[in-house]
C-alpha cells in the first residue's frame, strides 16, 4: 500500500464518511472512492459496508485499521522527529487561554503535541476577557484560545476549538429567572455586562440588538458577582454553571442558537516555528 492509500483508509474508517473525508483530506470524494475500490481489488473482499444511510467497516476493514494504525502512528512520529529535528523545532510553546471549558480542550492537545516529539514542551497560561489581545500583541504568547469573533487586521484566526449554546445568566429572583428559554429583544431590556475592552464588534455579534443598556467590569469573575447581587444580567456559556457555579446565579438558555466560540488565534508576524508545527499537528486532530 502506498502511503496515500493508507492515510485515505484510516482518514475514512474514522470519519465513515466519504464527503468529510474528502474535505479533510483537501481532496475529491471520486478521488476516496477510487482508492478505497482500487484498495478492495487489491484485498479481493470490501473494506466498508455502504448503505444510502451510513458507511461502516467490515470485518476485514476492522482487521486492516487493527493492523495498520500503530504501525502509521509509529511512522507519522518518525517524520515529526526528523522534521523537529531538521528545522529547529524546540524550545516551548506559550500557549494562551480562556476559562476552564477551554482548558478541557486544549490541555489534551498540549499533551498530545508533547507525546509526538520529546523535546518539546508546552506552556499554559491562563488570559483575560479585559485583556482580549494583549498578551498576542506583547508576545507573551504564541498562540491564544480566544471567544470569536476576532476581526482584528493584525491577527489571524485558526480552527474552532469549542462551541457551547449561549445562556443569560440572571440573579435568581429576576422575572426571567424560571424560564425556558430568552430572546435577544428581551435582554436588551436588561443592563447586561460585559468586560472592559471588548471590541464593539464583539458585542453587536453577541447582542444584536438596538437601544441596548450595557456596562462594564474588569473581567468575568466580577460580572457573575454584580449578576448575582442583581446589579444586571450577562451573556455566558452554557458550561459557566458546572464550572463557575454560585448560589443565586441562574442560567437560561439564548433563543436563536446563539453560541459561544472559541478558535485559535496568532499574530502571523510572530509566528515561531514551534507554533506553526502545533497548528499542522492540529488539523489532523480537529479534522480541519
Amino acid at each position: 500500500m502506498e502511503r496515500q492509500d493508507i492515510e485515505v483508509f484510516l482518514a475514512l474508517a474514522e470519519e465513515l464518511h466519504f464527503a468529510r473525508t474528502a474535505e479533510r483530506l483537501h481532496v475529491s470524494a471520486a478521488t476516496i472512492s477510487q482508492t478505497i475500490a482500487k484498495l478492495e481489488r487489491r484485498f479481493g473482499a470490501p473494506l466498508f459496508r455502504r448503505t444510502t444511510r451510513r458507511v461502516e467497516l467490515t470485518s476485514l476493514g476492522r482487521q486492516l485499521l487493527d493492523d495498520l494504525r500503530p504501525a502509521h502512528a509509529q511512522v507519522q512520529a518518525a517524520i515529526e522527529r526528523a522534521t523537529a529535528a531538521g528545522h529547529g523545532i524546540t524550545g516551548t510553546l506559550e500557549l494562551g487561554y480562556m476559562s476552564a471549558a477551554v482548558a478541557q480542550v486544549v490541555l489534551p492537545l498540549a499533551d498530545a503535541f508533547r507525546d509526538r516529539v520529546p523535546g518539546r514542551r508546552v506552556a499554559i497560561r491562563e488570559t483575560t476577557l479585559a485583556d482580549l489581545f494583549g498578551p498576542l500583541r506583547r508576545a507573551e504568547v504564541d498562540l491564544s484560545v480566544l471567544p470569536l469573533p476576532v476581526e482584528e487586521p493584525d491577527l489571524a484566526v485558526g480552527p474552532t476549538l469549542l462551541s457551547e449554546p449561549a445562556m443569560l445568566a440572571v440573579p435568581a429572583d429576576h422575572p426571567l429567572a424560571h424560564r425556558t428559554r430568552v430572546d435577544h429583544d428581551e435582554i436588551a431590556r436588561e443592563r447586561v455586562f460585559f468586560a472592559d475592552a471588548l471590541p464593539r464588534y464583539w458585542i453587536d455579534h453577541h447582542l444584536p440588538v438596538p437601544d441596548r443598556l450595557t456596562a462594564s467590569l474588569p473581567g468575568f469573575q466580577e460580572i457573575l458577582a454584580y449578576v448575582t447581587a442583581g446589579h444586571g444580567v450577562a451573556l455566558v456559556g452554557a458550561q459557566t454553571s458546572n464550572l463557575y457555579p454560585r448560589p443565586g446565579l441562574v442560567c437560561i438558555p439564548v433563543g436563536g442558537d446563539a453560541t459561544f466560540d472559541y478558535a485559535l488565534v496568532w499574530r502571523p508576524d510572530r509566528l515561531r516555528t514551534i507554533a506553526e508545527a502545533f497548528l499542522r499537528h492540529l488539523t489532523p486532530q480537529t479534522g480541519r
